[in-house]
């Protein structure tokens, strides 16, 4: 049974071997191997000095290698921002997009003027009627109570629509002025609102915003006071308490008030987003900063219910309260004097109020009365006063919110040391060697002085492997970085401190660069393969993978897809937090966006298999506008172009026999044209001109281009090049439409027979249907264009397939579509004027044209997947074929659509 390599939990960080270990077993070694001819082991001996100098140069890089991780890590300048971007840290990588109610709450409840928010479901259910005479099953919204008629309806239930029930605050600022609070009301909905579709959960969307309902208490008491209690301060302390019982205030806490709570930085951080001044795309401000804790949230629930007993210990814990003789309550709705409703309420002996769903109880103060005693003797309140103590009792509170702040776990920033440095260990030997600084005396002989030089050149290969070790240590941070400009994985040094060091190398000057050039000729550097293995391990920390991936592109093209395998995995970690944190999320049609945010408004689902598939990017952008072109050359022959705004940058050889061998070229030469090293200048027809080619690994030219360009403007052309290649290429891409956004308004009546405005359904006339039966709730359409490069290969397609069937959030059930391009044309002309009707429709609280609606759910219902044409052969032909056919994957016709030329 093999071993599998595990990483120890318990990690050893004593100091490895010290000198006099290193000595010792240096001793062992050397009589092992030499104690036939080397007798002598005393210090004086030249072999046990030099064994004890490498051992002490041992010793040192041993402790450098032992030094803390942030040490190792740390650099000379603007450390802060370099270990920012070595690691994630607490704020970016622990929080994500809300997906439970009390996730979004978080949010809502940060928003000035509101106390609390709730979100619920939406009780909207729909009615399908199948006896048509058409055979057509009929849909309409079910009225509240309906249910469907048996043998003739069905009635399903939607799910994912969510309502939002507000807590506002009391607004004292605003004098009671009716028109300005309810301006401030609506305004506060508009940002509610555009939270909830900035954070929305895909197959999610919003029906109503508004106001929770209060249910108005009275409570009545008479309570003895101890003899130095103020009465006033009493009140309003009963009064905050209560309020904060019956509709509790969410606590605010710093982060060092967590952690002295015992609590860990992934309890603090678990939740949503809490990086709020790097949101973009969203205007609303989060003024209620601070840390909740989620059992407080939870607990902070709309009261179904109100005890007395409750009641009375909230009064009986107040200081300076005695006794409650008597306490009573009711709900309020008596517009009696306040003695009248205190003797109704004492007689009404209630002890536990029902609270009606949807509604939060509040005290009644206007009719609830406290009376206090000191003894025997009541007590007069002075009553403006005690409402002063009460304003300020809430103020403080107030204060105490807008005190907190939300800051990051901070990232351990280390010292930096110059690990890389070294000095020779020559310097170290006794002077009476010659080597030190000092040197031989002037009157040293030729002899010795070329003794002396021999000794410096043997210990030279000793000092390089050392300089090289330390070196290795120091870069440690470049290799375990997702970047993919410093392009080696062995790093070498120079030695410093060595006198006649000139006389020792040839080109000091270039003493490392030649270094670097033994490593590189030597082949001990596989920069792709050993690249490839520490970003393995940078994915493997977030528990991620490209393997299947990785041995798919291989399968396809071989060794030229290292290098961009790279530049896929760098781009993922890159924006590895926002592959996290948004996986689950849904496109944002409510807040306005500038056109580069609107670019990569899409869903989270979207950009994580973009980039997991290799895309190019997961920009928002017209795939039936391609930037190649494949086509026929010759009677016999096909070739194809790319192009960038309808100008040619790479033209094909045009010798391709069969158009899959030309589709394959031409998505080889789309990754190596990624990478300046698969560039091969010549020189052009004309004078002085110059034309660029992209070759592969085995030195083939893959292209045949005669664009030429002067020595000066080439290399400017070919990096122009290589960033359209690298971030704007159009090759690939996805649409993810949400099912649930194309529901009806609710308040929708009209015939659907004639206007078509909901979804079909799979029912029969006999009301047999398949399941799931409500086309909206958490379903989705993904259509990727099967007409491009890599998606007409089938392997890479079933490949493509499940891994969206991996990455869609477990309840979504996704139908996927690989469209030909006559398709994608038609989609796309449809879903641009969708989009934009429904992103007025979303912001505005308006219904959207029935009429394009309709249109576009015409459009999706449509779509199909194509396949590529396939190949039969005669049983006894042993040819192996590229492309056979294969049941329920194969086209025996040509692609539907081809591919057309829109340059």
């Amino acid at each position: 049974m093999i071993d599998q390599l595990t990483i120890p939990k318990q990690i050893d960080t004593s100091l490895g071997p010290e000198y006099n270990t290193l000595r010792t077993e240096g001793m062992q070694h050397i009589r092992d191997l030499a104690s036939a001819i080397w007798t002598d082991y005393n210090v004086h001996d030249p072999g046990i000095t030099t064994l004890e100098m490498l051992c002490y140069a041992l010793t040192d890089l041993n402790y450098r290698i032992t030094l803390p991780v942030e040490n190792i890590l740390a650099v000379d300048h603007d450390n802060t921002t370099s270990m920012h971007e070595q690691f994630l840290s607490a704020i970016k990588i622990l929080p994500g997009y809300p997906v439970t109610p009390d996730d979004y709450r978080q949010l809502f409840v940060r928003i000035d003027g509101v106390r609390n928010a709730w979100i619920k479901k939406s009780p909207h259910s729909i009615i399908a009627n199948y006896k048509q005479p058409d055979g057509k099953p009929l849909l309409r919204y079910a009225k509240p109570g309906e249910d469907a008629l048996t043998g003739k309806e069905v009635k399903f239930d939607l799910k994912g629509i969510n309502d939002i029930l507000i807590d506002f605050e009391d607004f004292p600022e605003l004098n009671g002025d009716d028109a300005k609070i309810k301006a401030k009301q609506d305004d506060i909905i508009k940002q509610i609102k555009s939270v909830y579709h900035y954070f929305r959960e895909l197959c999610e969307d919003l029906d109503q915003v508004k106001a929770v309902e209060n249910q108005e208490i009275v409570i009545c008491a008479e309570i003895e006071l101890q003899p130095q209690a103020d009465p006033e301060m009493i009140w309003a302390t009963i009064m905050f308490n209560i309020e904060q019982y019956l509709t509790p205030d969410i606590t605010f806490y710093l982060l060092q008030e967590l952690l002295d709570k015992g609590m860990q930085p992934d309890e603090i951080f678990e939740g949503p987003v809490l990086d709020f001044e790097n949101l973009q795309g969203i205007d609303t401000k989060f003024a209620k900063q601070g840390f909740i804790i989620p059992s407080e949230l939870a607990a902070s629930q709309l009261r179904t219910e109100v005890r007395l007993s409750d009641l009375y210990r909230i009064i009986m814990e107040i200081d300076g309260v005695r006794l409650v003789k008597r306490i009573s309550f009711g709900f309020c709705g008596c517009t009696a004097p306040q003695s009248e409703v205190a003797d109704k309420i004492y007689k009404s002996n209630e002890w536990l109020l029902c609270i009606q769903d949807g509604h939060k109880p509040v005290l009644c103060e206007t009719n609830s009365s406290f009376t206090f005693y000191k003894d025997v003797v009541p007590i007069e309140l002075k009553k403006a006063e005690a409402q002063t103590d009460l304003n300020q009792l809430r103020k403080d509170w107030q204060d105490s919110v807008e005190a907190k702040k939300i800051v990051d776990l901070p990232v351990p920033e280390g010292d930096y040391r110059d690990i890389a440095h070294y000095e020779t260990l020559q310097n170290q030997f006794p002077e009476n060697y010659g080597i030190s600084p000092l040197g031989l005396p002037d009157t040293a002989t030729t002899e010795q002085r070329s003794l002396a030089l021999q000794l410096k050149g043997y210990l030279l290969f000793y000092d390089q492997v050392l300089a090289n070790y330390f070196a290795q240590l120091s870069n440690a941070r470049i290799l375990l970085t997702a970047d993919d400009s410093i392009r080696k994985t062995y790093f070498s040094n120079t030695v410093n401190g060595i006198r006649d060091v000139e006389k020792l190398v040839d080109g000091y000057a270039q003493w490392e660069q030649t270094v670097d050039d033994v490593i590189k000729e030597t082949g001990q550097d596989n920069y792709p393969e050993r690249k490839n293995k520490f970003l393995d391990h940078l994915l493997a920390r977030f528990a991620e993978q490209f393997n299947e991936y990785v041995f798919l592109m291989y399968r396809i093209y071989g060794e030229d897809y290292q290098r961009n395998i790279i530049r896929h995995k760098v781009n993922f970690l890159k924006d590895y937090d926002q592959m996290s944190i948004c996986r689950g999320s849904g496109m944002d049609l409510y807040n306005a966006k500038t056109p580069d945010q609107q670019l990569v408004n899409v869903s989270g689902m979207e950009k994580r298999i973009s980039m997991l598939l290799g895309f190019s990017n997961y920009k928002m952008q017209q795939l039936s506008v391609e930037d190649y072109l494949l086509f026929k050359a010759d009677a016999l022959h096909y070739n194809w172009t790319i192009s960038q705004l309808g100008v040619v940058k790479f033209k094909g050889n045009a010798n391709y026999l069969k158009e899959i061998d030309a589709y394959e070229d031409l998505g080889l030469v789309s990754v190596l044209a990624c990478d300046r090293e698969n560039y091969r200048l010549s020189p052009g027809p004309t004078a002085g001109k110059y034309v660029y080619n992209i070759a592969n690994s085995a030195g083939t030219l893959l292209t045949l281009n005669d664009m030429e360009f002067s020595a000066a403007s080439i290399e400017t052309e070919i990096a122009f090049i290589i960033k359209f290649m690298q971030n704007d290429f159009k090759m690939e891409g996805m649409y993810v439409i949400e099912n649930i956004l194309l529901r009806p308004p609710f308040d929708y009546t009209g015939d659907d027979s004639t206007h078509h405005q909901f979804m079909p359904v799979c029912l029969d006339p006999n009301g047999v249907y398949c399941e799931p039966l409500d086309p909206y709730s958490f379903r989705i359409c993904v259509i990727l264009p099967g007409y491009s490069v890599r998606l007409r290969n089938t392997a890479f397609r079933t490949y493509a397939e499940r891994l969206i069937r991996t990455e869609t959030p477990a309840h979504i059930l996704p139908r996927i579509c690989f469209i030909g391009h006559d398709q994608m044309v038609g989609f796309e002309a449809v879903y641009k004027d969708w989009l934009a009707a429904k992103h007025i429709a979303v912001s505005t609280d308006t219904p959207i044209d029935p009429v394009l609606n309709s249109k576009f759910i015409d459009v999706l219902e449509k779509l199909y997947t194509v396949y590529q044409q396939g190949q039969l052969s005669d049983c006894d032909d042993d040819t192996q074929e590229t492309n056979p056919i294969i049941l329920n994957k194969s086209s025996l016709g040509t692609l539907q659509g081809g591919t057309k030329n829109n340059s």
